[in-house]
């Protein structure tokens, strides 16, 4: 099992802030603060075709007791995982994300940015705004 650095550029996450999910059984929205040092602001990602998803409550002292490799605040997409092998046919991603207080897994078919703003406000109420916004 290999984790690595995506090739994809996606803004940097904040070191602070807790993301928003929003899960409809087939596409995840993830809401994250961006990190100053990237512009700031808030940037959601849309996740496709989702094969699993979870939310662990290891926060990054902790990282060293995933079963997967995770990296720190950063976007970790990870190979060769048990996860990879049940659903080889259909050719999925994994990725592993770090946040504060959290860790998301995620296997999914595709994954772009739908939204990028200089706006500081919450994850919550910008993933809110957002949803009602494609309504």
């Amino acid at each position: 099992m290999h984790g690595e650095i995506l090739s994809e550029q996606f803004p940097s996450i904040g070191t602070v802030t807790n993301p928003a999910v929003n899960y409809d059984e087939i596409n995840l929205l993830l809401c994250y603060k961006i990190a100053p040092i990237s512009g700031g602001g808030v940037a959601i990602l849309e996740f496709r075709d989702i094969f699993d998803f979870r939310i662990n409550p290891l926060n990054v002292e902790g990282l060293g007791d995933s079963k997967y490799p995770v990296n720190a605040w950063s976007f970790t997409e990870v190979t060769g995982a048990d996860k990879n092998y049940k659903w080889s046919a259909l050719n999925p991603r994994f990725w592993t994300v770090s946040f504060n207080d959290m860790t998301i897994e995620i296997l999914f078919a595709s994954v772009k940015k739908v939204m990028e703003t200089r706006d500081y406000t919450s994850p919550s109420i910008a993933l809110k705004k957002f949803i009602v916004s494609t309504l």
